[in-house]
Protein backbone atom coordinates (compact mmCIF):
# COMPACT_ATOMS: atom_id res chain seq x y z
CA UNK A 1 0.00 0.00 0.00
CA UNK A 2 1.05 3.56 -0.83
CA UNK A 3 1.31 6.54 1.79
CA UNK A 4 -1.68 7.84 0.31
CA UNK A 5 -3.69 4.94 0.66
CA UNK A 6 -2.38 4.48 4.03
CA UNK A 7 -3.46 8.38 4.88
CA UNK A 8 -6.70 7.96 3.15
CA UNK A 9 -7.58 4.77 5.09
CA UNK A 10 -6.37 6.24 8.48
CA UNK A 11 -8.63 9.44 8.11
CA UNK A 12 -11.65 7.59 6.82
CA UNK A 13 -11.26 5.56 10.26
CA UNK A 14 -10.92 8.66 12.47
CA UNK A 15 -14.28 10.40 10.18
CA UNK A 16 -16.19 6.98 11.19
CA UNK A 17 -15.00 7.11 15.08
CA UNK A 18 -15.49 10.65 15.42
CA UNK A 19 -18.64 10.28 13.48
CA UNK A 20 -19.98 7.13 15.77
CA UNK A 21 -18.83 9.08 18.94
CA UNK A 22 -21.50 12.24 17.76
CA UNK A 23 -23.89 10.11 16.58
CA UNK A 24 -24.62 8.34 20.07
CA UNK A 25 -27.92 8.82 21.92
CA UNK A 26 -28.08 10.12 25.26
CA UNK A 27 -30.70 8.45 27.68
CA UNK A 28 -34.27 8.28 26.87
CA UNK A 29 -36.82 11.29 27.89
CA UNK A 30 -40.32 9.74 28.50
CA UNK A 31 -41.87 13.46 29.48
CA UNK A 32 -44.32 14.59 26.69
CA UNK A 33 -43.14 17.71 25.23
CA UNK A 34 -43.28 19.91 22.10
CA UNK A 35 -41.41 17.29 19.86
CA UNK A 36 -44.36 17.18 17.32
CA UNK A 37 -43.55 20.85 15.60
CA UNK A 38 -40.08 19.59 15.83
CA UNK A 39 -40.78 16.75 13.41
CA UNK A 40 -42.92 19.14 11.44
CA UNK A 41 -40.38 21.30 11.08
CA UNK A 42 -37.76 18.65 10.32
CA UNK A 43 -39.72 17.31 7.48
CA UNK A 44 -40.67 20.54 5.90
CA UNK A 45 -37.22 21.41 5.28
CA UNK A 46 -35.82 17.84 4.22
CA UNK A 47 -39.10 17.99 1.57
CA UNK A 48 -37.51 21.49 0.49
CA UNK A 49 -33.98 20.57 0.42
CA UNK A 50 -35.02 16.94 -1.11
CA UNK A 51 -37.34 18.57 -3.55
CA UNK A 52 -34.41 21.17 -5.04
CA UNK A 53 -32.10 18.23 -5.05
CA UNK A 54 -34.27 16.18 -7.26
CA UNK A 55 -35.89 18.98 -9.39
CA UNK A 56 -32.04 19.25 -10.98
CA UNK A 57 -32.50 20.21 -14.93
CA UNK A 58 -31.52 16.93 -17.31
CA UNK A 59 -28.58 17.24 -19.37
CA UNK A 60 -28.22 15.29 -22.51
CA UNK A 61 -25.15 13.57 -22.76
CA UNK A 62 -22.70 14.99 -24.61
CA UNK A 63 -21.78 14.21 -28.47
CA UNK A 64 -19.58 11.41 -28.91
CA UNK A 65 -16.50 12.29 -31.22
CA UNK A 66 -15.12 8.81 -32.70
CA UNK A 67 -11.31 8.46 -33.43
CA UNK A 68 -10.03 9.15 -36.97
CA UNK A 69 -10.36 5.70 -38.50
CA UNK A 70 -14.24 6.10 -38.59
CA UNK A 71 -14.11 9.13 -40.49
CA UNK A 72 -14.78 9.36 -43.55
CA UNK A 73 -11.79 8.77 -46.16
CA UNK A 74 -11.92 12.03 -47.88
CA UNK A 75 -10.68 13.71 -44.68
CA UNK A 76 -7.28 11.81 -44.58
CA UNK A 77 -4.28 13.67 -46.69
CA UNK A 78 -3.40 12.72 -49.90
CA UNK A 79 -0.19 10.98 -50.32
CA UNK A 80 0.79 10.98 -54.45
CA UNK A 81 3.90 10.06 -56.55
CA UNK A 82 4.59 9.80 -59.87
CA UNK A 83 4.46 5.66 -61.66
CA UNK A 84 5.48 4.78 -64.92
CA UNK A 85 2.81 2.88 -66.53
CA UNK A 86 3.14 0.95 -70.29
CA UNK A 87 0.00 0.62 -72.26
CA UNK A 88 -0.86 -2.51 -74.40
CA UNK A 89 1.44 -1.61 -76.95
CA UNK A 90 4.33 -1.07 -74.69
CA UNK A 91 4.63 2.68 -74.48
CA UNK A 92 5.57 4.32 -71.20
CA UNK A 93 3.40 6.57 -69.85
CA UNK A 94 3.42 8.71 -66.19
CA UNK A 95 0.78 8.76 -63.76
CA UNK A 96 0.12 9.82 -60.39
CA UNK A 97 -0.52 7.62 -57.74
CA UNK A 98 -2.40 8.37 -54.71
CA UNK A 99 -3.49 6.39 -51.40
CA UNK A 100 -5.56 7.40 -48.95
Amino acid sequence: MSVLHKTMAAGLIALIVAGATLATTGTANARGGNAFWGGVAGGVVGGVVGGAIASRPYYPPAYAYYPPPAYPAYYAPRYCHPAWRYDRWGQPYRIEVCRR
